[in-house]
């Protein structure tokens, strides 16, 4: 009878006893639980302190990158300017051993300048502050691009560059090989591409560039006969400051960096780029873009539309130099009309309405001494400008003749040739008026005395406020702007200067120490609008733009003017 009892008890102590092992384990569970809930926690803190951090890294180094492109940029353009215009001669005759400390002067400030740019521009692709514009491309137009530009450092080694006839895998592909891309980037790879080559090749050889279609990708091929990569290089020559020989960098010019930006820029196509040893001598250098075909690709020369300057006459009896200064020329908008002798330049010169007159000197037949002659004794040609043409330095021009306006030596710098040009084509009453807003004093007076030859009056503006008392003052014909400034920014004035209805449109020229971006451009535009980088575009370029700018803009009021009011 006691048993049942007792039988009940332990019924309910063991029923107890599985409960609170149960409780005891729902309750380490949650134990367990919510540590792995704080320990999630805090990984997910640190997770967010890490990409904080990580943000804050990136945000100093944007702003480091900013600062060296002003701070370093701004001084380098000076120096470099500075000595562009001493070792031109422009200032003052320089002796030899001067002459010679000018030219090692400018070779190692232009390849310091090279370093920071391509640092400058490895930075932007790879942080993603460089994006892409996409447009239908030609790869062809774009190599043959690259070709022209690359001519003149192939022909200072001596060595031919060829485009080869393109392959298509079916004839169904149009030859053009089209593709959607950046023409500007793609561009810069070719021209890196050339440009390795070239410094690798023995003279009297030969660069070819192959072009290949098939379905979905297109590929160009660099082939040069130089002394080749080594196999353990092959890969390694894509990463930054790498050199296949540590003497490279000293004996053939170069930051390491080129091949570096050119494998930046084709993965962002979504390409590749790869380098393979030659079966004979040289190397292979690769790129593979991806490619859509489209009805409407056919293979037309891309060619910037006409500006309607009138047509510029080039006389050269060599027909390889008439071809490069015409390519120049027509690029920048110019119509032009080729003669191959003094006879024929005569000629043409008296028939054709010619704005200005591009003249070899030594020619077989009628010279260019004999030919500029008769060009003053004709009163049809009498005042057209002349910018001669020759091997001989411009310092023996006034020993020479005295009835040329301008004066290119060859090989020309087409930046020079271009300011020569837009110098004796200046039209208007006296001389344009400049203003330079731009806070370092140094780069002002470098970027002044370039203009000194120049039918150009430019007065400078160290701030903001100075500017615009000058623009009230005496309104610019054209400005030339820093955004940098002590007392605000470019983006201020530009802002000030729209509303006023008479600076409203005045031609602009941004020269700035960093890159400016798509976005700020659109605030900056004023009327024409050009926009340079310090360093990477030097006072003589700068000069060459400005006189350009402004020999259009007075073309444009003349034409106008002649025109007479509309009916």
């Amino acid at each position: 009878m006691h048993i049942l009892p007792l039988l009940g008890y332990l019924s309910l102590l063991t029923t107890f006893a599985v409960l609170l092992v149960a409780f005891l384990r729902v309750q380490r569970t949650n134990r367990d639980l919510t540590d792995q809930l704080s320990q999630a926690r805090e990984q997910q803190h640190q997770h967010t302190l890490q990409l904080t951090h990580r943000s804050e890294l990136d945000t100093l180094k944007d702003e480091f990158i900013s600062t060296v492109s002003h701070e370093l940029r701004t001084p380098l353009t000076s120096i470099r300017g500075a000595l562009g215009l001493l070792s031109s001669g422009i200032i003052g005759d320089v002796d030899a051993k001067a002459l010679n400390l000018l030219r090692i002067a400018v070779t190692n400030t232009d390849r310091l300048i090279r370093l920071i740019n391509d640092i400058l521009d490895l930075e932007r692709m790879e942080s993603g502050r460089a994006p892409l514009q996409i447009r239908r491309c030609s790869l062809r137009d774009l190599a043959q691009q690259a070709i022209d530009t690359m001519t003149a450092m192939a022909d200072a080694n001596t060595v031919h560059l060829a485009l080869e006839p393109s392959t298509v895998a079916q004839a169904a592909y149009p030859e053009a090989l089209f593709f959607d891309g950046d023409a500007d980037r793609i561009l810069q790879v070719l021209t890196n591409l050339l440009s390795n080559a070239i410094k690798f090749s023995p003279a009297a050889s030969t660069v070819r560039i192959h072009t290949e279609a098939a379905s979905d990708s297109i590929l160009l091929k660099v082939v040069d006969e130089g002394r080749g990569i080594p196999s353990d290089k092959l890969d390694t020559i894509f990463d930054r400051f790498q050199q296949i020989e540590p003497s490279d960098a000293r004996q053939k010019g170069g930051t390491g960096l080129g091949l570096a930006i050119c494998r930046s820029i084709v993965q962002q196509h979504s390409g590749s780029i790869w380098a393979q040893r030659n079966l004979g001598p040289g190397t292979t250098l690769y790129m593979m873009l991806p490619r859509t075909s489209r009805a409407s690709d056919v293979a037309v020369p891309s060619q910037l539309p006409p500006r309607g300057e009138g047509a510029i006459l080039v006389c050269d009896d060599d027909a390889g130099i008439r071809t490069v200064v015409a390519e120049h020329l027509t690029r920048q908008g110019y119509t032009v009309v080729e003669a191959n002798s003094g006879e024929q330049a005569l000629i043409l010169a008296a028939e054709h309405q010619v704005e200005a007159i591009l003249l070899d000197l030594y020619m077989p037949g009628l010279s260019g001494w004999e030919t500029l002659q008769r060009l003053r004794n004709n009163p049809v040609t009498a005042n057209i400008p002349v910018v001669v043409l020759s091997v001989l330095s411009s310092t023996l021009r006034p020993q020479l003749t005295g009835d040329a306006q301008g004066w290119v030596q060859k090989p020309f710098n087409e930046n020079l040739l271009f300011a020569e040009l837009g110098r004796v084509l200046h039209q208007g009453e006296g001389p344009a008026y400049v203003l330079l807003v731009e806070d370092d004093e140094d780069l002002a007076s470098v970027l002044a005395a370039s203009f000194h030859d120049a039918a150009v009056h430019i007065d400078h503006a160290a701030t903001r406020q100075q500017a615009i008392r000058q623009c009230i003052t005496r309104p610019p014909d054209l400005l030339i702007l820093d955004l940098t400034l002590p007392d605000g920014d470019g983006f201020s004035l530009v802002e000030w200067l729209r509303q006023q209805p008479t600076l409203r449109t005045m031609p602009l020229v941004v020269y700035s120490g960093r890159e400016i971006s798509e976005t700020e451009m659109a605030k900056l535009r004023l009327g024409p609008t050009e926009f340079l980088t310090k360093a990477k575009v030097q006072p003589q370029e700068v000069e060459e733009l400005v006189l350009s700018m402004v020999h259009r803009l007075r073309t444009k009021f003349s034409d106008l003017a002649a025109a007479g009011p509309a009916a």
